[in-house]
């Protein structure tokens, strides 16, 4: 069965995410700092627009669709580990839907960061335009996390398409194409 679950917005954000992301990594990797600021700018649109679309989207991107009670999760969790599945979910599963959040949250910090450090150390961006004023150990805890968390989404990264590649061997579903295309083929 085909079922349409992801947006266009969902599939646009998704890949301009992990295009933006990696591009943004590796440019302050080679010291490309104008272009870095620019992929920073670009990447703190795209996730308040997501923040948008989870409350005002279509189905499944809304963040009230992979919101579970505890033991959803713990449940989803032991399926996993057990290849023993009793649920279907057509959106997210719970542990997807937390990856999500994570996901999500973690990129809002480090785009925060990244605009309060540019008003602290560079004089230059909203925080600095808007008079917001940052002390010295504030500017030094926020460029602490700008430099540290992306090690952290990394993980968080790796973990995600662990996640992707372990559901597609237990349920047979191509989550990467259906990404690009918008329906999942349940078997």
């Amino acid at each position: 069965m085909k079922e349409k679950v992801w947006d266009l917005f969902v599939r646009i954000f998704h890949w301009s995410l992990v295009v933006s992301f990696t591009a943004a990594y590796l440019t302050v990797e080679y010291g490309y700092d104008e272009i870095h600021e620019f992929l920073g700018y670009f990447i703190t649109i795209l996730i308040v627009t997501r923040i948008t679309w989870g409350f005002i989207g279509s189905k499944y991107a809304r963040f009230s669709s992979f919101i579970f009670a505890p033991s959803e999760y713990i449940s989803n969790f032991k399926a996993i580990m057990t290849n023993k599945h009793e649920k279907h979910y057509t959106g997210h599963n719970p542990l997807g839907g937390a990856m999500v959040f994570a996901l999500l949250s973690g990129l809002l910090v480090l785009t925060l960061s990244g605009l309060t450090l540019l008003g602290w150390s560079e004089y230059t961006g909203p925080v600095w335009a808007l008079g917001i004023p940052v002390s010295e150990s504030f500017g030094e805890l926020i460029m602490f996390i700008h430099y540290e968390l992306p090690e952290l989404m990394l993980v968080l990264i790796g973990a995600h398409i662990l996640g992707v590649f372990v559901a597609i061997k237990q349920h047979g579903e191509n989550l990467v194409r259906s990404m690009f295309t918008g329906y999942k083929e349940h078997p």
